[in-house]
């Protein structure tokens, strides 16, 4: 198990870019990473968090269970909700487009698109008024995907 130290030099995009740091929620993600894995990039997603590493990308949904007669969800950590060997990809795409259904102010769908020689896997960023992956957050990430990360 990985401790919150493994992510001083990971980088922080999208709406975690100004996120406080919190070692414990960070010590949860660290608990899906190998003991030679080396995280990079930390990406909120819909639903849950992106985590690309220098081997792996893992979408991480929370885990809830739950409890008594009132049915009272307690957070347990994160699962994995999905996770792909980073060299099956060759493609990294970043669209943005406006929602098929808008309603209030999800007019925007901020979305990944990952390709591979099998196909693509979408991964929605954001629904909102506007993106919030910005261009320089996404050359970057796309750069980490691709292996052309330092």
């Amino acid at each position: 198990m990985r401790d919150a130290d493994a992510f001083d030099s990971t980088a922080f995009l999208g709406l975690a870019r100004s996120a406080k740091r919190d070692p414990y929620r960070l010590s949860l993600f660290g608990q899906h990473l190998e003991s030679d894995e080396r995280p990079v990039i930390v990406l909120p997603v819909q639903g849950g968090t992106l985590l690309v590493t220098d081997q792996r990308l893992l979408e991480l949904r929370a885990h809830l269970e739950v409890h008594g007669a009132w049915n009272v969800k307690e957070f347990q950590g994160y699962t994995v909700h999905r996770a792909f060997d980073r060299a099956a990809f060759r493609t990294v795409d970043h669209v943005v487009r406006g929602a098929p259904e808008p309603v209030g102010s999800r007019r925007i769908d901020d979305i990944l698109v990952l390709g591979t020689a099998n196909g693509t896997e979408e991964l929605i960023v954001s629904r909102g008024p506007e993106p919030t992956l910005l261009e320089s957050e996404f050359t970057m990430l796309r750069d980490a995907v691709l292996g052309r990360h330092p």
